[in-house]
C-alpha cells in the first residue's frame, strides 16, 4: 500500500559480488521506478560495509542498522564503495558515502527504510520501518490502506506447549470470530 519512492533508504543484502549485486540492483529496479525528474533519491547501503558477511545473522543487523538509522535521523555511509557498479546509473538510488543528516519534508510523509535480507541457504525477507508518529500526531497505519494481515510471534518452551498455545488461539478465533486487530 505504499509508494516506494517514499522509502528514502535501502539496506540492501549488498556482498560485493557483482553477480549478485547485479541481480538485486536490478530487482530493485523493477520495484522502485524512477521519475526522470527527481534523479537518485534513495540511499543504498548495506551493512556488510561495515561488519562483513555474518551469514544468517546479516539480516538482522541490516534491520537494527535501519532502525537505529531511523531513530538516530540519520543515513549511515556505506564504506568501500569508491566504484559502486554502473547498474545504478539511471535509477533512483544513490551510494551515501558518508554520515549525513536524514532531512525530508514531513509533506512527503514520515521517513521509511526498506530492508532486504537473505538469510543463510536463501531465505529472503522483506521488511519496510517507518519513524514512529511526533507527539500529537495520529497517522494511520500504511497510509490508512489498512491490514491485510498481521504478524503474531508465538513461544512456548517445547513444540508441544507450541502446539497446545496454537491450538489455544485457534479456538479463541474460532468462538470470537470476527476479532478487531485494532
Amino acid at each position: 500500500g505504499l509508494d516506494p519512492l517514499t522509502v528514502s533508504l535501502v539496506e540492501a543484502h549488498g556482498t560485493g559480488i557483482p553477480l549478485g549485486d547485479r541481480t538485486e540492483i536490478q530487482a530493485m529496479r523493477d520495484v522502485f521506478k524512477n521519475d526522470p525528474n527527481r534523479g537518485p533519491c534513495i540511499a543504498l547501503g548495506s551493512v556488510k560495509s561495515m561488519i562483513g558477511h555474518l551469514i544468517s545473522a546479516s539480516g538482522v543487523a541490516g534491520l537494527i542498522k535501519a532502525a537505529l538509522s531511523l531513530y538516530h535521523q540519520i543515513l549511515p555511509p556505506t564504506l568501500h564503495c569508491d566504484d559502486p557498479l554502473d547498474d545504478l546509473d539511471g535509477s533512483p538510488f544513490y551510494i551515501n558515502a558518508e554520515t549525513r543528516p536524514w532531512i525530508h519534508s514531513r509533506n512527503n510523509g514520515p521517513r521509511r527504510a526498506a530492508v532486504s535480507a537473505f538469510g543463510f541457504g536463501g531465505i529472503n525477507a522483506h521488511a519496510v520501518l517507518e519513524e514512529p508518529p511526533t507527539a500529537g500526531e495520529d497517522r494511520p497505519f500504511l497510509g490508512g490502506t489498512g491490514r491485510d494481515s498481521e504478524l503474531f510471534v508465538i513461544t512456548a518452551q517445547s513444540r508441544r506447549a507450541l502446539i497446545e498455545r496454537c491450538e489455544q488461539i485457534l479456538e479463541t478465533l474460532e468462538k470470537n470470530s470476527p476479532i478487531s486487530l485494532t
